[in-house]
């Protein structure tokens, strides 16, 4: 019997060094770049937007800020020869812009900037 209680203690002490040194690794982050956050934040624009207006305002760009992603549209127009141009300062209007939280995806705010 002492011999059986003395291995049963070795075991579990050995489990509990074991577990002590493998740590659970952190929990993943669901929007880990600017990539995957495109793909969640472009259909939840177009719902809201429409396809037409989020192609216009393509490319959609992501930047992350103390983790939350913002996704925001290019602002484009028709130039004098009647392109398409997307060059800072030559266009009026807004954008669509979404905030997307990193840890869980969750959309936070959808608007459009004037």
């Amino acid at each position: 019997m002492a011999m059986r209680t003395s291995i049963l203690c070795a075991l579990l002490l050995l489990a509990l060094t074991l577990s002590a040194q493998n740590p659970q690794p952190a929990a993943k982050v669901r929007v880990p770049d600017a990539a995957t956050a495109l793909s969640i934040a472009e259909p939840a624009l177009i719902k809201v937007y429409g396809k037409r207006q989020i192609d216009y305002e393509r490319p959609l760009t992501a930047t992350l800020d103390d983790g939350t992603w913002n996704v925001y549209g290019t602002l484009c127009c028709p130039d004098p020869k009647g392109q398409r141009t997307c060059d800072v300062g030559k266009c009026v209007g807004g954008v669509a812009a979404l905030k997307l939280r990193q840890s869980d995806g969750k959309i936070l705010s959808i608007s459009h900037t004037k």
